[in-house]
């Protein structure tokens, strides 16, 4: 039987608060994609939950493929495919529940002759869209420091 809760005085909510509420109620409940595990919606709540990262996973790929210190490297990738991926990865590394399916760093970069400079270049088109999409610095600090690790794997 649901549980019928008497209706709010709503006169006694403060405006922020009902704004708060409203957009609670208009944001569409996560999901995890087919094969996924369920999401750690408050794992991923820093970062806009799965939409958001997946959001500024996408302006990330629009700025490395239009970088022209790195463009080269994604000229023959399928951007949204790529963002797809990324969004994946960010999510696993971040204890989101998602489970990245792309390839390891190392064989996906393999040949590619990336140097650190290529390597910097990509993480402050990171940095940049993670500032534009509105994540706090610890956030961002964060994913980056989950990520960072992966370096190794894709310098050469």
């Amino acid at each position: 039987m649901p549980l019928s809760l008497p209706p709010l005085p709503w006169r006694s909510v403060p405006a922020a608060m009902l704004a708060a509420l409203l957009v609670v109620a208009a944001t569409p409940t996560l999901h995890a994609q087919p094969g996924q595990p369920p999401l750690d919606e408050a794992a991923l709540a820093p970062y806009g939950g799965y939409r958001g990262l997946g959001m500024m996973t996408e302006r990330f790929v629009e700025r490395v493929t239009k970088n022209p210190r790195i463009g080269h490297f994604f000229k023959d990738v399928e951007a949204d495919r790529l963002a797809a991926l990324l969004t994946e990865q960010f999510c696993a590394v971040l204890g989101g529940g998602c489970r990245y399916t792309g390839k390891s760093m190392r064989e996906a970069h393999e040949g590619m002759k990336v140097r650190q400079a290529d390597f910097n270049a990509l993480a402050e088109d990171l940095q940049a869209a993670m500032t534009e999409a509105g994540y706090p610095q610890w956030a961002q600090r964060r994913l980056v420091a989950r990520l960072a690790p992966m370096q190794r794997e894709i310098v050469e």
